[in-house]
């Protein structure tokens, strides 16, 4: 058998700490109508704009009213409310500035982690570029993605961390407790420095995190069909009918 390295170290701790993302993901897919208000949600903030809960109702075939109780069954640290209390963040899609720039062929977005990036596409169904920095170097790295493959990294060397979430703090708290340890490098070597040895997480490829990101959205939207694209996000067994 092949002695482990401290490279096999790394990656198997980032895949450990994706496994229990995953696990989390698997118990929050939430019912058929709260998948599809997630989904519109997503798609009406890919425009650039504040959503209301008037906008948001009708893009997933519900009244106003019905989209707020809808929005209730999330927790409130997966959004973000302006001074007229419309939706300008939700799941890790921001029109507010961070750290990490998501542009569209229609906006310019944020995200809250590097992962949200990489399972975005996927769900608004469109191509979009990632721009962010190494927090240990500084370089810019560049992500080129597509709602299937990724399409080009630079540089190619990149790497992701990943923390092992930790689900009662991400109630309280989702970017403190996991968003803002999930961020690009330029390599392995820049991420092993910047981390100091830290236990609860490790690094992936960018191909790697991205078959965690189909996995996830499998995961999250087990009734929605993705490949609907733009339009109405509808349940997979009422593809004839907006849901009520």
């Amino acid at each position: 058998m092949r002695q482990r390295t401290e490279h096999d170290s790394q990656t198997t701790d980032g895949h450990i700490a994706f496994g229990e993302y995953l696990e989390q993901r698997a118990s929050m897919a939430g019912s058929a109508r709260t998948q599809s208000l997630s989904i519109a949600l997503y798609r009406l903030l890919s425009g650039g704009k504040p959503v209301s809960a008037d906008q948001l109702g009708p893009a997933c075939g519900v009244s106003g009213e019905d989209a707020v109780r809808l929005l209730l069954e999330f927790p409130l640290t997966t959004m973000a409310l302006d001074d007229r209390r419309a939706i300008v963040a939700f799941g890790g899609l921001s029109i507010v500035p961070t750290h990490h720039r998501f542009v569209t062929k229609d906006a310019e977005l944020f995200t809250w982690c590097v992962f949200d990036a990489l399972f975005l596409p996927e769900i608004l169904g469109q191509s979009a570029t990632l721009t962010t920095h190494c927090p240990g170097s500084g370089a810019e790295l560049t992500v080129e993605l597509d709602p299937g493959p990724v399409r080009a990294i630079r540089p190619s060397s990149c790497v992701i961390s990943i923390v092992a979430p930790d689900a009662e703090a991400c109630c309280k708290d989702v970017r403190k407790a996991f968003c803002n340890h999930v961020n690009l490098f330029r390599d392995r070597e820049a991420f092993r420095a910047w981390s100091g040895g830290r236990r609860d997480g490790g690094s992936v490829t960018i191909q790697e995190a991205r078959h965690f990101a189909q996995k996830r959205n499998a995961l999250r939207y087990p009734d929605i069909d993705l490949g609907a694209g733009g339009g109405i996000p509808l349940p997979r067994a009422s593809r004839n009918c907006v849901p009520g």
